[in-house]
């Protein structure tokens, strides 16, 4: 039986400075490590804002992600034409510059105990 998601039960908010998540479990081991150990590190260093989904009875997290700065460049791609194709798809204004401001999902991840919630396709809307 699927579970549902009453998204009044639930926030999304920043990872406020200095602040450690204690318990998080995705079956990776990597992305458990960042939120467990690294994501305070990141926001310390200007390097990326975590933000978590959590219930908001319990405070549990149940997914998060972290946003990092990042740009699209024109020597990402295979040659001069290929990038004005994007850029002219992509952006409204036509200046001629040579990378664009971009945000980058740098980790994404939802607990074991919240699958079958949809909560990421929920979170990535809200991104």
């Amino acid at each position: 039986m699927e579970q549902t998601l009453n998204i009044t039960d639930y926030r999304v908010r920043p990872l406020e400075e200095g602040e450690r998540v204690k318990s998080f479990d995705c079956g990776d081991d990597d992305l458990n490590d960042f939120i467990l150990n690294a994501a305070h590190l990141y926001r310390e260093e200007l390097l990326a804002v975590t933000y978590v989904m959590e219930e908001r009875s319990s405070g549990k997290v149940l997914a998060y992600f972290s946003l990092m700065n990042d740009k699209v460049s024109l020597n990402e791609f295979e040659n001069k034409t290929e990038f004005n194709r994007f850029r002219k798809h992509h952006f409204a204004n036509e200046k001629r510059i040579k990378s664009y401001p971009a945000a980058k999902i740098g980790r994404f991840a939802v607990d074991i105990s919240a699958r079958g919630l949809h909560i990421g396709s929920l979170l990535l809307n809200f991104i």
